[in-house]
Protein backbone atom coordinates (compact mmCIF):
# COMPACT_ATOMS: atom_id res chain seq x y z
CA UNK A 1 0.00 0.00 0.00
CA UNK A 2 1.31 3.56 -0.97
CA UNK A 3 -0.02 5.30 2.31
CA UNK A 4 2.17 5.35 5.63
CA UNK A 5 1.51 1.85 6.69
CA UNK A 6 0.45 1.97 10.65
CA UNK A 7 0.62 -1.72 11.04
CA UNK A 8 2.00 -4.10 9.03
CA UNK A 9 -0.83 -6.17 7.04
CA UNK A 10 0.41 -10.04 6.40
CA UNK A 11 0.59 -10.35 2.63
CA UNK A 12 -1.26 -11.10 0.37
CA UNK A 13 -4.48 -9.42 1.72
CA UNK A 14 -7.57 -11.86 2.50
CA UNK A 15 -9.84 -12.09 -1.22
CA UNK A 16 -12.49 -10.21 0.85
CA UNK A 17 -11.85 -7.55 3.84
CA UNK A 18 -14.80 -5.81 6.12
CA UNK A 19 -12.94 -2.54 5.84
CA UNK A 20 -13.73 1.56 6.53
CA UNK A 21 -12.32 5.12 6.79
CA UNK A 22 -11.77 7.16 10.23
CA UNK A 23 -10.50 9.95 11.17
CA UNK A 24 -8.54 8.24 15.03
CA UNK A 25 -9.39 9.75 18.06
CA UNK A 26 -6.20 11.16 20.21
CA UNK A 27 -5.90 10.12 23.47
CA UNK A 28 -7.51 12.99 25.54
CA UNK A 29 -10.38 12.68 23.89
CA UNK A 30 -10.74 8.98 23.98
CA UNK A 31 -10.00 9.29 28.08
CA UNK A 32 -13.10 11.79 28.43
CA UNK A 33 -15.54 9.96 25.93
CA UNK A 34 -15.04 6.71 28.07
CA UNK A 35 -15.77 8.24 31.38
CA UNK A 36 -19.11 9.38 29.79
CA UNK A 37 -19.25 6.11 29.00
CA UNK A 38 -19.03 4.64 32.48
CA UNK A 39 -21.99 6.94 33.27
CA UNK A 40 -24.48 5.94 30.42
CA UNK A 41 -27.66 3.54 31.89
CA UNK A 42 -27.77 1.63 28.73
CA UNK A 43 -26.03 -0.35 26.33
CA UNK A 44 -22.70 -1.94 25.86
CA UNK A 45 -19.81 0.59 25.68
CA UNK A 46 -17.50 0.33 22.11
CA UNK A 47 -14.17 -0.58 23.56
CA UNK A 48 -11.75 2.63 23.75
CA UNK A 49 -9.71 1.35 21.23
CA UNK A 50 -12.42 0.92 18.71
CA UNK A 51 -13.52 4.74 19.04
CA UNK A 52 -13.29 6.68 15.79
CA UNK A 53 -14.81 8.91 13.45
CA UNK A 54 -15.95 6.83 10.32
CA UNK A 55 -15.77 9.07 7.15
CA UNK A 56 -16.84 6.15 4.81
CA UNK A 57 -18.16 2.43 5.94
CA UNK A 58 -16.69 0.59 2.82
CA UNK A 59 -18.22 -3.23 3.72
CA UNK A 60 -16.90 -6.44 2.71
CA UNK A 61 -14.77 -5.18 -0.56
CA UNK A 62 -11.85 -7.19 -2.31
CA UNK A 63 -7.95 -6.55 -2.21
CA UNK A 64 -7.82 -4.79 -5.59
CA UNK A 65 -10.94 -2.71 -4.33
CA UNK A 66 -8.62 -1.87 -1.24
CA UNK A 67 -5.60 -0.89 -3.35
CA UNK A 68 -7.42 1.83 -5.52
CA UNK A 69 -8.88 3.15 -2.35
CA UNK A 70 -5.63 3.46 -0.80
CA UNK A 71 -3.88 4.95 -4.53
CA UNK A 72 -6.66 7.37 -4.05
CA UNK A 73 -6.08 8.16 -0.52
CA UNK A 74 -2.43 8.66 -1.11
CA UNK A 75 -2.95 11.58 -3.62
CA UNK A 76 -5.84 12.99 -1.54
CA UNK A 77 -4.39 16.69 -0.42
CA UNK A 78 -6.53 18.15 2.41
CA UNK A 79 -5.85 20.39 5.51
CA UNK A 80 -5.92 18.88 8.78
CA UNK A 81 -9.16 19.41 10.25
CA UNK A 82 -10.93 20.63 13.49
CA UNK A 83 -13.45 18.30 15.21
CA UNK A 84 -15.66 20.01 17.57
CA UNK A 85 -18.30 17.81 19.96
CA UNK A 86 -21.85 18.98 20.41
CA UNK A 87 -22.53 16.71 23.37
CA UNK A 88 -24.27 13.39 23.38
CA UNK A 89 -27.17 12.17 20.67
CA UNK A 90 -29.32 9.00 19.70
CA UNK A 91 -30.72 8.24 16.84
CA UNK A 92 -34.74 8.36 15.91
CA UNK A 93 -36.67 7.65 18.90
CA UNK A 94 -33.56 5.69 20.63
CA UNK A 95 -32.82 2.82 17.61
CA UNK A 96 -31.34 -0.25 19.23
CA UNK A 97 -30.44 2.38 22.52
CA UNK A 98 -27.48 3.49 20.24
CA UNK A 99 -25.87 6.85 21.76
CA UNK A 100 -23.06 9.15 20.23
CA UNK A 101 -20.93 12.04 20.72
CA UNK A 102 -22.39 14.20 18.15
CA UNK A 103 -19.54 16.11 16.27
CA UNK A 104 -20.18 19.85 15.12
CA UNK A 105 -20.62 20.27 10.79
CA UNK A 106 -17.78 22.37 9.38
CA UNK A 107 -17.19 23.52 6.25
CA UNK A 108 -13.50 21.69 6.26
CA UNK A 109 -15.20 18.23 7.77
CA UNK A 110 -17.46 18.00 5.23
CA UNK A 111 -15.69 18.62 2.04
CA UNK A 112 -13.01 15.80 3.78
CA UNK A 113 -16.02 13.52 3.76
CA UNK A 114 -17.03 13.76 0.26
CA UNK A 115 -13.63 13.30 -1.07
CA UNK A 116 -13.35 9.95 0.35
CA UNK A 117 -16.46 9.05 -0.32
CA UNK A 118 -16.01 10.07 -4.04
CA UNK A 119 -11.91 7.59 -3.73
CA UNK A 120 -14.13 5.28 -2.55
CA UNK A 121 -17.00 5.13 -5.32
CA UNK A 122 -14.25 5.76 -7.76
CA UNK A 123 -12.83 2.37 -6.65
CA UNK A 124 -16.50 0.73 -7.18
CA UNK A 125 -18.09 1.09 -3.41
CA UNK A 126 -21.39 1.16 -3.66
CA UNK A 127 -21.73 3.51 -0.46
CA UNK A 128 -25.22 4.74 0.15
CA UNK A 129 -25.89 8.05 -0.64
CA UNK A 130 -26.94 9.61 2.51
CA UNK A 131 -26.14 12.83 4.25
CA UNK A 132 -23.32 12.63 6.45
CA UNK A 133 -23.60 12.71 10.28
CA UNK A 134 -20.35 12.85 11.62
CA UNK A 135 -20.38 10.94 15.63
CA UNK A 136 -18.63 9.03 17.75
CA UNK A 137 -20.21 5.71 18.51
CA UNK A 138 -20.15 5.19 22.38
CA UNK A 139 -23.12 2.47 23.36
CA UNK A 140 -24.74 0.04 21.14
CA UNK A 141 -27.81 -2.40 22.97
CA UNK A 142 -29.78 -4.79 20.63
CA UNK A 143 -32.94 -3.10 21.95
CA UNK A 144 -34.30 0.16 22.91
CA UNK A 145 -34.41 1.46 26.58
CA UNK A 146 -37.49 1.70 28.57
CA UNK A 147 -38.72 2.96 31.93
CA UNK A 148 -36.21 4.72 34.14
CA UNK A 149 -33.48 3.83 31.98
CA UNK A 150 -34.71 5.74 28.80
CA UNK A 151 -35.61 8.35 31.18
CA UNK A 152 -31.17 8.97 32.69
CA UNK A 153 -30.67 8.69 29.07
CA UNK A 154 -32.64 11.33 27.85
CA UNK A 155 -31.72 13.59 30.54
CA UNK A 156 -27.86 13.11 29.49
CA UNK A 157 -28.94 13.56 26.01
CA UNK A 158 -30.21 16.87 26.44
CA UNK A 159 -27.24 17.81 28.71
CA UNK A 160 -24.14 19.23 27.60
CA UNK A 161 -21.42 17.05 27.85
CA UNK A 162 -17.71 18.39 27.95
CA UNK A 163 -15.51 16.10 25.11
CA UNK A 164 -12.21 17.83 23.95
CA UNK A 165 -12.32 18.63 20.45
CA UNK A 166 -8.89 17.78 18.54
CA UNK A 167 -7.16 18.32 15.19
CA UNK A 168 -7.23 15.53 13.29
CA UNK A 169 -4.23 15.42 11.33
CA UNK A 170 -4.27 11.78 9.86
CA UNK A 171 -6.98 9.38 7.87
CA UNK A 172 -6.65 5.74 8.83
CA UNK A 173 -7.91 2.60 6.61
CA UNK A 174 -9.25 -0.21 8.82
CA UNK A 175 -9.74 -3.81 8.46
CA UNK A 176 -12.18 -5.23 11.20
CA UNK A 177 -12.63 -8.88 11.49
CA UNK A 178 -16.16 -9.80 13.66
CA UNK A 179 -15.77 -12.34 16.12
CA UNK A 180 -18.27 -13.77 19.28
CA UNK A 181 -16.69 -11.45 21.13
CA UNK A 182 -17.01 -8.42 19.13
CA UNK A 183 -14.99 -6.71 16.21
CA UNK A 184 -11.52 -7.04 16.16
CA UNK A 185 -9.77 -3.70 14.35
CA UNK A 186 -6.81 -3.13 12.48
CA UNK A 187 -5.28 -0.47 11.34
CA UNK A 188 -4.01 -0.88 7.56
CA UNK A 189 -2.37 2.34 6.29
CA UNK A 190 -2.88 6.19 7.49
CA UNK A 191 -3.03 9.16 5.32
CA UNK A 192 -1.43 12.38 6.55
CA UNK A 193 -3.95 15.32 6.19
CA UNK A 194 -2.06 18.73 5.77
CA UNK A 195 -0.56 20.93 8.02
CA UNK A 196 -2.31 24.75 8.19
CA UNK A 197 -0.15 27.35 6.97
CA UNK A 198 1.10 29.06 9.92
Amino acid sequence: MKGRVAQKHPAPFPMVMRAFIVLPIPEETTAALARLQSALPVGKAVPEQNLHLTLAFLGEVSEATLEEIDMGLSGLHWPAVEIVFDGLDSFTEMERGLVFAAVRHTQALDGLQAKVAAVARAAGVDLPRRRFRPHVTLMRSNRRPRGPARDRLAAQLGARAAIPGFVARDIVLFGSTLTPAGAIHEALASYPLMEPPA
